[in-house]
Order: structure tokens, then C-alpha cells, then sequence
């Protein structure tokens, strides 16, 4: 199975490719003085260690492409006071007061000495799973911590590290799953054909030489403007894709099979309610190969054009070749 995920990663179009990873001792009965200062302000010490180093981890959760911060576990390391009501969650801080609600992106922030709460747009809405309050990590900046990988600064300085669990899988079990590409960027894989376990099952047959039956076909769908982030070296030449693409919003497709095969340029996009069918040429702009075919040494490559009213910050279902995921392109 590994072969094959070395496979699919290593087609990559060549104007857009992207590097795969991301003191000596005191006499008998007498403690040296350094001991004696030490043992003085000790109980201080312990306090802090208490309030700090006891609440060093927390566990998150990814859901969609997005990682969730428990809110009753990082609101106790900063000592703040959480409240639960129906369908919401207020957090009441030194800097301000932040309320969430459950399934909604839009949250309330009132800092600390204003006068009225102003809207604040989330990456993807908050749920209560396990008794808990789970908030995307972007709620966590109003309060003035920072985000810097898994590992969360409080505003006094401490850390909180995130643990998080390996290899999320989305959308329509094994044939859909998410990649992190290194730097916090995300890319949806979509395996039509058999999913990611049938991948690789095919990549074994076909490296002892046997027959691998159905052929399977996978697309990564990835946001162009995070690229760079991935490989900076390539930003001149994506930088060059988004001017050309105007106000839309490109996403990178590269479609990869183990062996020759057909693929649709169909993809159906929706989110809020609303539904788009890319269809090419419709709102599709062929990169690399041919449009329909695909093999192992002969990658395609697509842009999908989203239109202005697609939020990236908010998860996007994506439909190709009857398999289904769910990715927040954006955090």
C-alpha cells in the first residue's frame, strides 16, 4: 500500500511540482548554599508547576479537514470560566467574552471594555461530541492564543501541546481520505475504482507482475494558493495560474491511475446548500495530460475554477466518479 501512495504522490504536474516531505559535593549533614536559596521560594514553584505543567497536553480531534481544541480543556490552563446554554458556549476571558454555537461558523466576540459583540467569521462550526465543546483552532485567536502547529501558546507564555490522532480518514470510508502535505496544507484524495485499500492491493499485484483487475483512478484536489507554503519555489509559477484565473478560485486536481484507464472531467462541488457541477471546459482548465485518460507514467492535471461564493475557510463537499469527501481547504 505504501508503494502506492509513493506513486500517487510522486505525479505531480512538472510547472507545479511540489517536494513530498513538510557542583561538587558538599561535606556530610550540610546542604550547599545554592540548595538552601532553592528551598526557599519552593512552594511558589510547586504552585506554578501546578498550574502550567499539569495542564501541558491536550487531546484535539481533526473532523473534515479541520483540528478542534477541547474548549473546557484549554479554557482551565488559562483559568478562564466556560458556560454551556442551548446550542452555545460562552467563554469568558481576560481579553473579551467569546460565544460560539453549535453548527454555526459565525461567532460573538466582545473585548474586554467595548460596549457591543461583533461577528466573527470560523473556519468550520463548532459541535459537542463526548460531552465536550469542540472549537475549530481559528476561535482560539480571539482570546490571544496562538496557533503554531500543534503546539498553543497562552497569552502568558505557557504551552499547551495538541495531540492529535494519525491518518484521518473522510467521506465515504476508505475511498476518501485526507493528506497533509506538510505546513498545514491539506489535499482531499478521492480513490474511484475500489478505494485506498484496493490502491494497495493493485500496486502489489502489479509490481509481482499480475494481473491487477479494475483499474483504479485517484484525483488530489488541493488548494493552488497554498502550493507555495508546501515548495516556495514554485510560488512564481502559481503565483502566474491565480492572475490568470481573475477572481476565481482555483483548485489543483491531479488525476493518477496504476495502470491505463479512463477518468471523467466531472466534479460536483457544493457547500451551504448550494451545488456546482464543474464539467469540462466548463470552469475547468486542463494543466498537464489529456482530458479523459490517464496512466502511470501519464498523470492529468485540472484547475477547477470555484466561483467568488465558495468560502475556502468553510468545508466543501466534493463529488468525481461517484466517491465523495469533505475538506476545509483553509484555516
Amino acid at each position: 500500500m505504501g508503494g502506492a501512495r509513493r506513486g500517487r504522490r510522486s505525479a505531480v504536474p512538472p510547472a507545479l511540482r511540489w517536494k513530498a516531505r513538510l557542583a561538587p559535593a558538599s561535606p556530610a549533614g550540610r546542604r550547599p548554599a545554592t540548595v538552601r536559596l532553592l528551598l526557599r521560594p519552593l512552594p511558589l514553584l510547586i504552585l506554578s508547576f501546578s498550574l502550567v505543567g499539569m495542564a501541558s497536553s491536550v487531546t484535539g480531534m481533526r473532523r473534515g479537514g479541520v483540528v478542534f481544541a477541547p474548549a473546557d480543556a484549554v479554557a482551565r490552563a488559562l483559568g478562564d470560566i466556560v458556560a454551556t446554554g442551548e446550542g452555545s458556549l460562552t467563554w469568558r476571558s481576560r481579553r473579551g467574552t467569546l460565544t460560539v454555537f453549535e453548527g454555526s461558523p459565525d461567532a460573538l466576540w466582545q473585548a474586554a471594555g467595548d460596549s457591543a459583540p461583533r461577528s466573527v467569521p470560523l473556519s468550520a462550526p463548532p459541535f459537542q461530541q463526548g460531552g465536550r465543546w469542540w472549537l475549530p483552532l481559528d476561535a482560539l485567536d480571539t482570546l490571544g492564543i496562538a496557533v503554531d502547529g500543534n503546539e498553543l501558546t497562552l497569552p502568558g507564555g505557557e504551552r499547551l501541546t495538541l495531540s492529535l490522532p494519525a491518518a484521518p480518514v473522510s467521506g465515504g470510508g476508505s475511498d476518501s481520505e485526507i493528506d497533509d502535505l506538510g505546513h498545514g496544507v491539506l489535499a482531499l484524495r478521492l480513490f474511484s475504482g475500489g478505494g485506498a485499500a484496493a490502491a494497495g492491493a493493485a500496486a502489489g499485484a502489479a509490481a509481482d507482475g499480475a494481473s491487477t483487475g479494475g483499474a483504479v483512478v485517484g484525483a488530489m484536489v488541493s488548494d493552488l494558493d497554498m502550493l507555495p507554503l508546501v515548495d516556495p519555489a514554485q510560488r512564481q509559477a502559481i503565483d502566474a495560474a491565480l492572475q490568470a484565473s481573475g477572481p476565481d478560485k482555483p483548485l489543483l486536481v491531479v488525476i493518477t491511475a496504476l495502470r491505463t484507464a479512463t477518468w471523467q472531467p466531472v466534479f460536483r462541488l457544493s457547500q451551504g446548500g448550494r451545488e456546482l457541477e464543474f464539467r469540462y471546459p466548463y470552469r475547468m482548465r486542463l494543466v498537464q495530460g489529456t482530458v479523459g485518460t490517464v496512466g502511470p507514467d501519464a498523470p492529468a492535471a485540472v484547475l477547477l475554477l470555484l466561483p467568488p461564493w465558495f468560502n475556502l475557510y468553510r468545508p466543501i463537499d466534493v463529488t468525481w466518479q461517484g466517491v465523495s469527501g469533505r475538506l476545509t481547504f483553509r484555516r
